[in-house]
Formats: structure tokens, C-alpha cells, sequence
């Protein structure tokens, strides 16, 4: 036997038992009986098992119901019809309860125990009462309206008992529960149990006094102390007590009602302290998970405030902190920050940036405004990170509570950053600026040019493969980097050097005329033509370097310019290397420097 299966058996003995019960005891009149629980527990199988397993628990319930029918009700006459019914109710009951709250959240909320009312305790026994009544008129004498009003009554009143009850009982983890309830909690329960059943039957024993309303105190205890767990057992004890007291001499036996109104009153009685009770036991629950998670997250707070390295702030609404973590004096600078702006964190340079970044978190509450400044704090650099989030009552930016900020060290990533745009940017042998930032600079020279004029030249070293050839690649970048460092040691704010490629070299010049600029590379070609080298046999050589420099005080492209500078370099190539040849990009007059 599968476990839906054996939930299938369990479900539908209960619903003989109870059903048997009820049908036997209150049909006071010899019609329906006046109090019903098994569409409940129908409804709580159905609810338990997949929708594949349905039609063999309504069948069952069909089963066991006609016998109880058939058996205490009845008869046989009505049995199957009146067993088809039932189980018509349940499915109904089921099927609105799913669909209008698919979370399963009846017993949790307003919204899920006005579900419960309207489809258990409305809906599903109104539309059920028809064939209902109309079935108990053929068995029983009297309207068949007076049938079905008896029928919507007892069905729609013990639907919601019964279902609140059980549904309690069985979401209960009774493992957790062992688990978590000491011997001291078992006491208090077995306590409260006790203080709600002598007053119930305090309140029930006698007929002077309308104390129905008594047990409802202890109840609301037993629920506040006790949980779910201690409202569902009180009302179990409550309801034990009234339907044993009924007869003359007890409060509801001396209600100037029939045995079958009593029945209805009873009922309603119960499900009014049902509805009472449920609900406050859940929300209690609720209540104190949430007060839980309210000292956990307390808890975590401090413990990230004082152990994080980042400093957490609260600020006010106009930008002041109320509260700043032990990391922030150190990132501040100032031991006591309480009242401080914000801005004591940065330059004071930075104070219209900070502001502004405020705002601009003001205007969109919930959303996270990100600035990274840099920072003096004693003569050290340091980059900060602020996390700047507004907080706005209903997330109305006009009414606004304060913010929230974070505010990190960044230095080490800044300078991760800064080190890889370096790298990016340079050529690894040489230690000169790459082809990429070349023509990055080069661009943004041009874009200027017809303001701020400068000069570029085109370096090539002068028989440069017969030196790899004869000498090895390992002297040949030894004369690459001697090169660039002559280079390096004529670099200024005004001057970039760069290596092209292989034995090629770039410069772009900002001197103030044109003519500086020449001089510069005549004394770029001299220091290179002064340098001596050893190869790996121990032979000494030295190198020369031929220059194109062209002057460019319009705009352009970064090709069309290395193009021209290019075109000079061939030409002084061509007229015997170890020479400067210079001529101003308009095609002005000629400037030749040769070597002496």
C-alpha cells in the first residue's frame, strides 16, 4: 500500500467515525444531523493528496459515508445519493479553498481565514444543500427548504470548526514541537489546559449567570503562551465541555431554544471562539519569529559594525550622522563623527560632489548612488568607495527618513586598476609608452592642433636586422632598451616617447617652436649615435637612428600624421641614414639636420 493510499484508509476512517458519531447523536428532530465535520476532514484530504489521487479519495469517502448513512441516518433508501452529495461538498470545498489561496495561508491571515469562511462555511454548503435538503424531504418529514437551511446551518458552521481544528493539529511538526517543548512548557500546557476546562465548565454548569464568554480568556492565554499547539487543544476542551453540557440545569440547556437550535447555537458559539483564537495564535507566532529575527539581525549588525573594516553610517536627513561604525574614524580621520556631514570624509574640495550625490539618492529612494574620491590622510593617498542609499518613508522621496552609507578603502583595487591601465598602456621591454597610448595621445593632439601646434617624429634605427643577425636577439633588445632609456632621460610633461614596433620609435613634441623640436631630435640622434655595445663574443659596435619630424597645426587623422612623419623618414633613410630630416606639414620650406 502506497502512502496515499494508507492517508486515503486513515482520512476515511475518521470521517466514518465522526461522521457516525454525529449522525447518531444530533438528529434531534429525526432529520439531518445538526452537527457535521466531515466535509472538513473530506476537504483536508483532498487539500493533503495530489490531483491525481482525488477520484480515489471521493470515492472512498462516497463508500464509508453511504454506510454511515445507511447505518445511524437515514437508511439505505437515500444513502448513495445523500453519500454523493457529501462528497460533492468536500470536493467543492477543496477546489475554492486551492484557488483562492493557492499558499495555503487560511489559518495565517485576514485574507485566508475569509477564504475559509466563504467557502467552507458559505459557498460550498449553500450550493450543497439543495440536493441536500431536497433528499432529507423524500426521508424525513417537513420542507425541503427547512431541510436545507438545517443542512447549510450544521454543514457550513462545522466546516470551519473542524477544518481550523484539524488543519491546526496536522501543520503542527510534532517532531519540532517533542524537540523544542521542555518539561517546564509541557507543565504550562497541562496548566492552561486545566484553567480553561474548569472555567468552561464553570461557565457552563450553571444557568444563572451568561458566562459563555469566560473560556475565551484562558484560551487567548493558553494561544499566547502555548502557540497553535495550546489553542488548538483548548478549543478541543472547550468544545468536549459544552456539547456534555446541554441538559436542564446548565447554561445552554436553559436557552429558551429546541434541541436542534441548541445544536446550531453551539456551533456557532465554537466557531466564533475558532475564529478568535486561531488567528491570535498565529499571529503571536508570527509575532515572536519576527521578534527572533529582529535580535538576529541586531546581533549581526553590531558584530559586521564593530569587526568590518568598511564604516557604516546612518545619517539623517540632512546629510548628518547619527551613528558610524569604529571603521569610520579610522577612514575619517576624527574619533567623534556623531552630528558630523558627511563630507568630513573627503576634500573639502569634493563637498559640492558629496551633496549632489546625496540628492541624487534622495530622489530615488532604495537605489544605491555610487562615489569614488581621493583623499589625503596624513600625507598617504587613500581612495574611497561611498554607498550612498536614501530611506523614505513608503518610498515617497518628498518624506524622507535619513540615510544609509557605506564607506570603503579602495586604494589597493585603485591601484590594481592604475597599475593595468599602466600596463596596458606600455611596451613591456622598453619601458616607453606602447603603439596603443601613442595614438590615444596622438588623437587628442590632433584635436587641438590648429590651437596648440606640435611636432612628430618617426625614430628607426639604422641597419637595425644586421645588428639581431650578427649579434643575437639578446643584444639586440639590450640596444632597444639602452635607446629607450636615452629616451627616458629626455622625457618631460611636453614630450612623449613610444615604441612603435620592432626598432621603431614614435615622439610627439609640445615645445613651443618648431625648430626646439628639431634641436630635440638632433640631440636625440647624437646621445644614440654615443652609445656603445658589447656582444656576447665580446665585440664592441654602436648604433645610429635616422628621424622623419614634421610639424602638424591642423587636424587630422592619427595615419594621415604618422604617414607624413613616415614619408620624411624614408627621405632621410634614402639620403644616407644617421640624419634628421624636418619639414612642417603644409609643405613649407625644407629643414635638413645631417650628422656631423
Amino acid at each position: 500500500m502506497t502512502r496515499y493510499q494508507m492517508r486515503i484508509a486513515g482520512f476515511a476512517a475518521a470521517y466514518f467515525v465522526v461522521t457516525s458519531l454525529t449522525v447518531g447523536l444530533t438528529r434531534f428532530d429525526g432529520g439531518l444531523a445538526l452537527v457535521w465535520f466531515g466535509s472538513a476532514i473530506a476537504a483536508l484530504m483532498l487539500i493533503s493528496l495530489p490531483r491525481a489521487c482525488w477520484l480515489h479519495g471521493l470515492l472512498a469517502i462516497v463508500a464509508v459515508s453511504s454506510v454511515a448513512t445507511a447505518l445511524f441516518g437515514f437508511g439505505p433508501r437515500v444513502a448513495l445519493p445523500m453519500a454523493l452529495t457529501n462528497a460533492f461538498e468536500a470536493w467543492l470545498v477543496a477546489r475554492m479553498l486551492l484557488a483562492l489561496r493557492p499558499g495555503r495561508d487560511w489559518l495565517d491571515n485576514v485574507g485566508g481565514l475569509t477564504a475559509l469562511v466563504f467557502a467552507g462555511g458559505v459557498v460550498a454548503p449553500a450550493v450543497a444543500a439543495v440536493p441536500g435538503g431536497l433528499l432529507a424531504s423524500f426521508a424525513a418529514p417537513g420542507p425541503w427548504y427547512l431541510h436545507a437551511s438545517k443542512w447549510w446551518a450544521a454543514h457550513g458552521l462545522g466546516t470551519v470548526i473542524g477544518f481550523s481544528i484539524a488543519f491546526l493539529a496536522l501543520g503542527v511538526p510534532w517532531t519540532q514541537v517533542a524537540a523544542r517543548w521542555t518539561r517546564r512548557l509541557g507543565f504550562e500546557l497541562a496548566g492552561f489546559l486545566c484553567l480553561i476546562g474548569s472555567t468552561a465548565y464553570a461557565a457552563m454548569s450553571q444557568a444563572l449567570l451568561p458566562l459563555l464568554f469566560l473560556p475565551i480568556v484562558p484560551l487567548l492565554l493558553a494561544s499566547y503562551r502555548c502557540g497553535r499547539e495550546g489553542a488548538a487543544f483548548g478549543m478541543l476542551v472547550i468544545a468536549v465541555i459544552a456539547v456534555l453540557h446541554q441538559g436542564e440545569g446548565t447554561l445552554i440547556g436553559s436557552l429558551a431554544l429546541t434541541m436542534s437550535q441548541k445544536a446550531l447555537f453551539l456551533q456557532f458559539y465554537l466557531a466564533i471562539i475558532t475564529l478568535l483564537a486561531i488567528p491570535l495564535s498565529v499571529a503571536l507566532r508570527q509575532h515572536q519569529r519576527i521578534l527572533v529575527e529582529l535580535e538576529e539581525r541586531r546581533a549581526l549588525k553590531q558584530l559586521i559594525a564593530e569587526y568590518s573594516d568598511d564604516a557604516l553610517l546612518n545619517l539623517d536627513e540632512k546629510g548628518r550622522i547619527r551613528f558610524a561604525s569604529p571603521a569610520a574614524a579610522r577612514l575619517s580621520g576624527v574619533e567623534d563623527l556623531e552630528g558630523a556631514p558627511l563630507t568630513l570624509f573627503f576634500d573639502p574640495l569634493d563637498e559640492a560632489l558629496v551633496r549632489g550625490s546625496l540628492a541624487q539618492a534622495a530622489a530615488a529612494p532604495g537605489e544605491t548612488v555610487d562615489m569614488e574620491r581621493a583623499v589625503l590622510r596624513e600625507e598617504e593617498q587613500l581612495w574611497l568607495e561611498a554607498k550612498i542609499c536614501a530611506v523614505a518613508l513608503n518610498d515617497k522621496p518628498g518624506d524622507l527618513r535619513g540615510y544609509a552609507v557605506t564607506i570603503r578603502d579602495i586604494t589597493a583595487r585603485k591601484q590594481t586598476e592604475l597599475d593595468a591601465i599602466q600596463a596596458a598602456a606600455t611596451d613591456q621591454l622598453t619601458g616607453l609608452a606602447n603603439r596603443r597610448a601613442l595614438l590615444g595621445q596622438l588623437d587628442q593632439a590632433l584635436a587641438h592642433a590648429e590651437q596648440r601646434p606640435f611636432a612628430l617624429a618617426i625614430l628607426d634605427l639604422d641597419h637595425f636586422k644586421a645588428i639581431n643577425d650578427t649579434h643575437g636577439h639578446v643584444t639586440g633588445d639590450q640596444v632597444l632598451r639602452e635607446v629607450s632609456a636615452t629616451m627616458c632621460r629626455m622625457s618631460s610633461p611636453s614630450r612623449l616617447f613610444a615604441r612603435l614596433g620592432g626598432e621603431e620609435f614614435a615622439l610627439i613634441s609640445r615645445q613651443a617652436s618648431f625648430e626646439s623640436a628639431i634641436e630635440l631630435c638632433e640631440q636625440l640622434r647624437k646621445a644614440i649615435g654615443e652609445l656603445r655595445f658589447t656582444s656576447h663574443d665580446g665585440t664592441g659596435f654602436g648604433v645610429t637612428a635616422s628621424i622623419g619630424c614634421t610639424r602638424i597645426d591642423r587636424g587630422g587623422t592619427a595615419a594621415q600624421a604618422l604617414q607624413a612623419a613616415d614619408a620624411l623618414l624614408y627621405h632621410a633613410k634614402h639620403a644616407g641614414r644617421n640624419r634628421v630630416e624636418a619639414m612642417p606639414w603644409k609643405g613649407e620650406r625644407r629643414v635638413i639636420r645631417r650628422a656631423a
